[in-house]
């Protein structure tokens, strides 16, 4: 009985884990080789963020976990709302641009 009861905790939580919820290793602040800055936070039950240069706030936006494993964003800013790839690996993050055939290049500002 105890050995069911694990194993149906484990895959339960397995279960609510794949459920669209973008990886913790996202979080943080991101600088790119062209000084853009990225920072990815939770706020309450959402992941936002927010890209800015020196001067400008570029884009706003809330992130989820597209099906496809994918990011899906949804803009603030402006009405738009698109899915992105993206790869990370310690503390370098890529992510394609939208309707692009480029990609960001973000490298992790600080600790977290």
């Amino acid at each position: 009985m105890k050995k069911l009861l694990l194993i149906l905790s484990l895959v339960v939580t397995a279960l609510a884990s794949g459920q669209g919820e973008v990886p913790y290793n996202v979080l943080g602040t991101w600088q790119s080789m062209d000084g853009e800055i990225l920072t990815i936070t939770r706020e309450l039950d959402s992941i936002v963020f927010v890209r800015k240069n020196k001067t400008t706030i570029l884009a706003t936006g809330n992130i989820s976990l597209a099906k496809d494993g994918n990011l899906h964003i949804t803009r603030y800013d402006i009405k738009d709302a698109y899915n992105l790839v993206y790869g990370i690996k310690g503390n370098t993050l890529v992510i394609t641009q939208p309707r692009s055939v480029r990609a960001w290049l973000w490298s992790r500002v600080g600790t977290w």
